[in-house]
């Protein structure tokens, strides 16, 4: 009974641990570590925003979003950023751009690796690269 004794207690101690890392599993995969954050603008002004990822929700602010047209007549768009945590915190940026009637016009296939200093503010610029371009979805994935 006495030898039984530590081995039961080992028993427990390693179930534990195994417990803590199914937690760990579950909440990885509640919010899956490539889940993509979007930004839209809009015709009328302003942005909507669908977070897909909680864990950036409490962590990075969208302020505002900017568009203009360049001197050429394609559209430039920039997103205002603040770091709302205690953290550095690094996130990757990417764009896409609609018609007028929604549908994509041109895609930007690589992130840009964005690092954002604890409370400051960050400003992200892009500009359209065909005329036919009037909005911008801002893609986000935290690190």
């Amino acid at each position: 009974m006495k030898n039984l004794l530590p081995l039961l207690a080992l028993g427990l101690l390693a179930g534990c641990s195994t417990v803590l890392e199914t937690g760990d599993r579950l909440e990885r995969g509640m919010t899956p570590p490539d889940a993509v954050n979007y930004a839209t603008t809009r015709p009328e002004g302003g942005f909507t925003t669908q977070l897909n990822d909680a864990r950036i929700g409490n962590k990075i602010e969208l302020l505002a979003a900017r568009k203009s047209k360049t001197e050429g007549g394609y559209t430039r768009v920039q997103f205002d950023l603040r770091n709302g945590s205690y953290l550095r915190q690094t996130i990757n940026v990417s764009f896409e751009w609609l018609a007028a009637d929604g549908t994509v016009t041109e895609s930007q296939p690589n992130w840009i690796v964005t690092p954002l200093e604890p409370g400051a503010l960050t400003t992200i610029t892009a500009t359209a690269l065909k005329a036919s371009s009037a909005e911008c979805r801002l893609r986000l994935i935290t690190r």
